[in-house]
């Protein structure tokens, strides 16, 4: 699976008074494969979404600070995360008169049902007509953009040559959401890993809104079997990495028992995130023991 990141991202306010980031106009894009990059792509979101997990508590001004300096850091890093497709029961958005949005959606949108241009115009705000149009013919619908950005002529669906493109933008809101979801489900299932021996039946963690959609795959040969992952976008991508590394059993995301910091863990006895923080943790116990001590 490939996906596009740009060189550079800005914050961009719309007349409703929503904060977007989106590419810059000059920006240059890459394309990378996120499995490449698995790890680090999920650890940097799932710090995103502990400072929304404190954010959503105290609303503190200086917590969503450092969220827009995170998610900034994050789009550069590895691109935005393609709503636009993740939020629809439809697989090619592009084309279809209506969209079909899914009950747990993160756009902050309730209704089910919207016409297809009004829904564009989430993700397209600062686009002028000349930037962005629709073409409908006889047989096909295409998607002519006023720039120079990736497009797939078919191989893909249509609208990927959407989120592709420096007119596609994502509200800061949409993003926080979904990271802090997923931070507040990993928690939550810390939490039943550490009472598993009490466990008698099987637990569905955060039922009503952690559901991975549209996740599509092909079966290669080269010089081996392969899965190819065909997502149709990164949030999709982030949330198949996230159960991958949550199940593994011998290469298990944690966090760091002394300064809470998202790692993976190469066994179950693994306690912090580097040596540092094991020496600093020793320091600590061993403190408090004789603090204890005097104390008697």
């Amino acid at each position: 699976m490939d996906w596009i990141r740009y060189s550079d991202y800005e914050y961009e306010i719309d007349s409703e008074g929503s904060l977007y980031v989106k590419p810059k106009e000059n920006a240059s894009f890459s394309m990378y494969n996120p499995f490449n990059v698995a790890n680090d792509l999920l650890i940097d979101f799932l710090k995103i979404g502990e400072a929304a997990r404190v954010y959503f508590k105290n609303k503190d001004q200086a917590v969503y600070e450092e969220l827009k300096r995170l998610v900034f850091l994050y789009a550069k890093k590895y691109g935005l995360l393609g709503l636009i497709s993740a939020s629809t029961y439809n697989y090619n958005v592009i084309g279809d008169e209506d969209v079909l949005l899914m009950k747990n959606n993160f756009i902050q949108q309730t209704e089910r049902s919207i016409d297809v241009l009004t829904y564009m115009k989430l993700f397209t705000p600062f686009a002028d007509k000349d930037d962005l149009s629709v073409m409908v013919y006889k047989n096909s619908v295409d998607l002519v953009k006023g720039e120079d950005s990736p497009k797939f002529y078919g191989k893909r669906p249509l609208v990927m040559d959407l989120i592709f493109s420096k007119f596609y933008a994502e509200k800061l809101d949409w993003i926080i959401n979904f990271a802090g979801m997923l931070a507040e489900h990993f928690n939550q299932l810390l939490v039943y890993r550490a009472s598993a021996n009490y466990l008698t039946e099987h637990v569905t963690i955060l039922a009503d809104t952690f559901k991975a959609n549209k996740i599509g795959f092909t079966i290669n040969q080269l010089d081996k079997t392969t899965i190819s992952w065909n997502f149709d976008s990164l949030k999709t991508t982030i949330e198949v990495i996230y159960a991958f590394a949550v199940t593994d059993e011998n290469i298990l995301l944690s966090r760091c028992e002394h300064c809470g910091d998202f790692y993976i863990a190469l066994s179950n006895r693994e306690k912090y995130c580097n040596p540092a923080c094991r020496n600093r943790a020793n320091v600590q116990k061993s403190r408090q023991r004789k603090s204890e001590l005097e104390a008697q």
